[in-house]
């Protein structure tokens, strides 16, 4: 039985994108397996799925799972509602299980600072109108 690769894949951010109301997602992705660590590919009708994890703990201990069973080497996730303290550094990587059930072990960690989220500025309250000229009077002249 030979292992799939041991340092996997490489998960980095690649892009943000905010959503109203604070909520944000963002995503992670990483190259696919395509070999095992001694260099031979993984033979044809085995397939790779993929899952993603988090810790603040650069020692990957008490991981988190993003996502599990991902046939793409990709996902998107939301920093608050993994529980993800903003300003906060946390550690992304991930394993690549056949779907003979060999697994590899952990890639290498992938530190991230999540982005303090600062409220949008409220708006300024509306101009007060310049009091509104006499009407059905005169004018006098001085």
């Amino acid at each position: 039985m030979k292992n799939v690769a041991k340092h996997l894949l490489r998960v980095g951010i690649l892009a943000a994108l905010a959503l109203p109301a604070f909520a944000e997602t963002r995503t992670i992705s990483w190259n696919p397996v395509t070999t095992y660590t001694d260099g031979t590919p993984i033979e044809a009708g085995k397939t790779v799925t993929y899952t993603a994890y988090w810790t603040a703990d650069p020692g990957l201990a008490s991981l988190h799972t993003i996502d599990t069973s991902l046939a793409t080497t990709t996902t998107t996730f939301d920093p608050d509602a993994q529980g993800m303290t903003r300003g906060g550094t946390v550690y992304f990587t991930a394993k690549a299980v056949l779907n003979t059930g060999e697994a590899s072990v952990l890639s290498s960690a992938c530190a991230w600072v999540v982005p303090v989220v600062t409220p949008p500025p409220t708006a300024p309250p509306p101009l007060k109108a310049p009091p509104s000229a006499p009407t059905g009077g005169m004018i006098i002249k001085k």
